[in-house]
């Protein structure tokens, strides 16, 4: 971490700590008792309550390239195909981590990742909106790719087995948790996760991380700086 001082480099890593941490995510219903999604434990923080879940707040998109790792990953992507950091050199990276029944955090985000590719035109192309579901247990490549599709056309939706979930996790200090389900069906239960907008450039090297509240305006900016 060369070129940083150990007061900036501490508080920079607050920064992404607080940017990193989940909220709820899924309808309020009864309250199950948490159980930590596989690998969560390692990177899970503190939960914000329910009452803030949503909320926007002033936030300014912060430079993290040297505090986070490069861009690494080998996941499942439209039609069971296999998606590694690999495919996308040479783009710059929009990444977000979340789950396509989540009802409003994620199709919010998604919507302003595509605003912001729109806006820039004719170098559009080189850019990559990357969606991570951190509920594989639901988002099959199938649902995933229709997902983001009707967002961005070009997006690509993400999943992969439990560990490889929590590994990618882990290495951007993402928190998640898939609660206990709700009633007699598996398959209805919530999940908490990060909001964090992950912004890599064309090297894969991670330059910029960004509140989902940040402003369409703010993130473009900052896609047009590594664009040059």
């Amino acid at each position: 971490m060369s070129g940083f001082s150990i007061p900036a480099a501490l508080a920079l890593g607050t920064v992404i700590a607080a940017l990193a941490q989940p909220v709820l995510a899924s309808p309020a219903a009864a309250t199950p008792d948490a159980i930590p999604a596989p690998g969560a434990a390692a990177v899970q923080v503190a939960t914000d309550t329910p009452s803030t879940a949503g909320k926007a707040t002033t936030t300014s998109i912060h430079r993290i390239r040297g505090f986070l790792p490069d861009l690494r990953f080998s996941l499942i992507g439209p039609n069971g195909k296999t998606v590694t950091h690999e495919t996308l050199r040479n783009k710059v990276v929009l990444l977000f981590f979340g789950y396509a029944s989540c009802p409003d955090i994620c199709p919010t985000t998604m919507a302003q990742l595509s605003m912001v590719v729109e806006s820039l035109g004719d170098r559009a192309d080189e850019v990559q909106i990357v969606f991570i579901s951190v509920d594989p247990h639901r988002d099959t490549p199938e649902i995933l790719n229709a997902y983001v599709s009707a967002f961005n056309d070009h997006a690509i939706g993400l999943t992969g087995s439990e560990k490889q979930i929590a590994d990618v996790a882990r290495r951007y200090r993402v928190a998640y948790q898939i609660e206990a389900p709700a009633t007699d069906d598996p398959d209805n239960y919530e999940v908490t996760h990060a909001r964090g907008v992950y912004i890599f450039d064309q090297k894969g090297r991670a330059r910029f991380l960004a509140s989902d509240s940040e402003s369409m305006e703010s993130l473009a900016q900052s896609v047009r700086e590594l664009l040059g």
